[in-house]
């Protein structure tokens, strides 16, 4: 069996230190963004989807890009703001041990990703982690999901998907995948 997950949101509470990254790296060029607007309309989603709103509506692609490389930069500062989903980790602990095979699979860049997943002492328990940077289409396309399938030769029937935002449970369902919506934690 292969287990996928979602990271932000599903496996760890990153919203805090996402938000606090990203409002720091747009304060730098004049814009900003609140904790509340940032967990409804960005969490899960793509940079450079949620970016452009909160910078103009018409932002200079280089400028999307050089927030984001600042989000990336700034993340490690803001680690401690992380909350994991110890329910979830227990359960991935034990399908781990039971033999079956994990794979992360995220939006976030590579950089933070496996930054969260240190600092959350699991990054060692995933088989691969596939980021917004190994796949050409992300979320809610269900490639990602699909690329961590065929790198076990996993089937959908012998896939499950833990997910919690809307673009993170549109891929999982498209891939056919079993998927398994994780609420607040």
């Amino acid at each position: 069996m292969l287990i996928c997950v979602d990271l932000d949101g599903t496996l760890l509470d990153t919203v805090p230190a996402n938000g606090a990254s990203y409002r720091a790296a747009l304060e730098e060029l004049g814009f900003t963004v609140s904790d509340e607007y940032y967990a409804a309309h960005c969490n899960g989603g793509y940079y450079k989807d949620f970016l452009r709103p909160l910078m103009g509506g018409d932002p200079d692609p280089a400028d999307v890009e050089r927030v984001h490389d600042r989000k990336k930069a700034l993340y490690g500062d803001f680690l401690d703001r992380v909350r994991p989903n110890t329910a979830l980790l227990a359960l991935l602990q034990g399908m781990r041990a039971a033999g079956h095979k994990l794979a992360c699979v995220t939006t976030g860049s590579r950089r933070n990703a496996t930054e969260a997943l240190a600092h959350a002492g699991c990054l060692s328990w995933f088989d691969l982690v596939l980021t917004s940077e190994d796949v050409t289409r992300n979320k809610p396309d269900p490639e990602g999901y699909r690329a961590a399938m065929a790198h076990f030769g996993a089937t959908p029937a012998q896939t499950m998907i833990f997910e919690d935002s809307g673009p993170g449970l549109a891929a999982a369902q498209a891939s056919g995948a079993a998927v398994f919506r994780v609420e607040a934690f």
